[in-house]
């Protein structure tokens, strides 16, 4: 009787963790919320167990899986925060030792970009935002950089394309395309491995990365101006986490009950 009361009370625990992490960050940019299964424990079912004759042996998480569903996109002011609208990734690279970006490659949906003192296009925690040179079949990425000025010209204005084609102005008419955002798909999502900051590393269960550009099949597209925001639904996650409250206490009323119960019995 401990051990089902037991399990009752631990997936309740878990649930209201799992919850309170996504209420945590729901305004967070870019953030994916996650949600918990659970399973039946059974100790000696099989596929000819009638059911109403199979005694369980409580319940015990099943999984703990992140939603990668779209999140609410919101105007930000600034070409350069970029909201990825359909499915994809950004691609980043953290610096390395000597400042430039390292190989170690990671991926999110926040596109809170701003541009370095260099002209570097960073992400919000200072990665090198990567581009995708020659287009999705045997493209290669590099870094982006945007000068500030050229031949004597300040720029005067930077605009983004729904395929991530960044253009810069310089003075009253130069031109000039300074790169192109790359897009990240998996053919599994769900299986990348969260290392914090909405971001995300590849793992053996995600698959390998196919690269491409906005607009193209398969790829979201991109809108400058405006950033993702988290997928929780506040509402939802509340009337979860009241569930697994009520859960959770009437697992310790029964274990209180079934203590008094004992208790009395072996006086």
């Amino acid at each position: 009787m401990y051990g089902i009361i037991r399990t009752g009370m631990a997936t309740a625990m878990h649930e209201i963790a799992v919850v309170s992490n996504n209420i945590a960050n729901s305004g967070s940019t870019g953030f994916k919320k996650s949600d918990v299964s659970f399973a039946d424990i059974y100790g000696s079912a099989t596929p000819d167990t009638v059911a109403r004759t199979t005694t369980g042996f409580g319940s015990s998480i099943s999984n703990t899986r992140r939603n990668d569903g779209q999140g609410t996109v919101v105007t930000r002011a600034g070409a350069l925060n970029m909201a990825l609208v359909g499915p994809g990734l950004f691609a980043i690279s953290p610096p390395d030792e000597t400042g430039g970006a390292s190989e170690g490659m990671l991926f999110t949906r926040n596109g809170e970009f701003s541009l370095d003192k260099e002209g570097f296009l960073r992400s919000a925690d200072g990665s090198f935002v990567r581009g995708l040179v020659g287009g999705e079949e045997g493209g290669t990425l590099e870094t982006i950089q945007v000068p500030f000025s050229l031949e004597g010209e300040n720029m005067s204005q930077l605009e983004v394309g729904s395929d991530g084609l960044i253009s810069a102005t310089y003075g009253n008419k130069t031109v000039v395309e300074s790169g192109q955002l790359a897009i990240v798909n998996f053919s599994n999502q769900g299986g990348l491995r969260n290392v914090g900051s909405a971001r995300f590393a590849q793992s053996s269960q995600s698959g390998d990365p196919i690269y491409g550009v906005g607009g193209q099949s398969g790829f979201g597209t991109i809108q400058s101006g405006a950033l993702e925001g988290s997928n929780v639904d506040i509402t939802q996650e509340m009337t979860v986490m009241i569930r697994a409250q009520q859960q959770f206490s009437g697992s310790a009323r029964v274990l209180q009950a079934n203590s008094d119960l004992v208790e009395k019995l072996t006086r």
